[in-house]
């Protein structure tokens, strides 16, 4: 006789418990920003129960803190045997750290993962925030237009001097006219704010090479491809893309479906309210089974 319990008067939470019973899975729902101190209730709420074999986490966010992303994910990898990732809608930057930990991903036709991109505070600005790789970009970008900058001052004084001046002094001068002409650019660049989005990213990376070390899901280039090979924090990874990026990615089996559809838009967009928590558990707790104890 099944232990699964039966729930004939929420809908979600009866869809819930079919699909907890067809993976031996909890099914956790977390929908807003991946921030602290959630990571830590999340935790603690998990350790709490009586827990499944498996998890199957249903991620949906803008992205957040990668600390926290790395926490979670952490902990669903060393406490579950199998953690699935189920992306039904937007899950991006901090998201994608997660997903990465996941030794499965469940890929809805409405799932978009995105590049890993941290997001960081702008300059001045207490409440905005901006991608790093805008920062790193628009820096590597300045560098290439200097030297295109230097390498026209350069061929045309050599052209217009017909020879006559030394490839030195060319240089020289061609050096002083471009980092003139870029000068005023240049002095707005605070060196803090650079060194803040490189050591953002290099944190972003050292998390992902140890959980992907422990998922076995994406290799080291695809990894790497995720961090760098994307013009945009925004830019869609589509479940198309993902069966490129990583080895094992599946569509949503029917019941799978219906669960998301029971979530509704929670299943597409990130929950922006504040004062809630951003997860629960949608599947019951297991019958007859004392709580899990910590895990090492």
């Amino acid at each position: 006789m099944s232990n699964e319990p039966t729930n004939d008067t929420n809908p979600l939470a009866e869809q819930a418990d079919i699909v907890a019973a067809e993976l031996n899975a909890d099914v956790i729902h977390y929908c807003g920003e991946i921030a602290r101190p959630y990571d830590t209730k999340f935790i603690d709420e998990c350790t709490r129960r009586s827990r499944r074999e498996n998890v199957l986490l249903i991620l949906v966010t803008q992205g957040g803190d990668p600390d926290a992303a790395y926490r979670i994910a952490r902990y669903l990898q060393s406490t579950y045997k199998r953690f699935i990732l189920y992306v039904t809608g937007y899950c991006k930057s901090a998201g994608t750290l997660i997903a990465v930990g996941a030794h499965e991903l469940v890929f809805s036709n409405h799932g978009e993962l995105g590049p890993l991109d941290v997001q960081m505070p702008k300059k001045d600005d207490l409440w905005e925030t901006q991608s790093g790789l805008t920062v790193v970009d628009a820096l590597n970008a300045m560098g290439d237009d200097l030297f295109r900058a230097f390498e026209k001052f350069f061929l045309e004084i050599q052209s217009r001097s017909d020879g006559s001046i030394t490839l030195a002094t060319t240089a020289e001068i061609a050096t002083n006219m471009a980092t003139g002409a870029f000068a005023p650019l240049y002095s707005q660049i605070d060196p803090m704010h650079i060194g803040e989005a490189v050591r953002a990213r290099s944190i972003a990376g050292s998390y992902g090479h140890r959980l992907l070390n422990e998922s076995g899901n994406i290799s080291v280039h695809n990894f790497s491809m995720i961090m760098a090979a994307y013009p945009s924090h925004g830019f869609v990874i589509d479940r198309h893309e993902s069966k490129v990026l990583f080895e094992n990615v599946r569509k949503p089996t029917m019941k799978e479906v219906k669960l998301a559809e029971f979530l509704g838009e929670r299943a597409r967009f990130p929950n922006r309210q504040l004062g809630e928590l951003p997860f629960a558990f949608l599947s019951s707790e297991q019958r007859n089974s004392p709580p899990a104890s910590e895990e090492d």
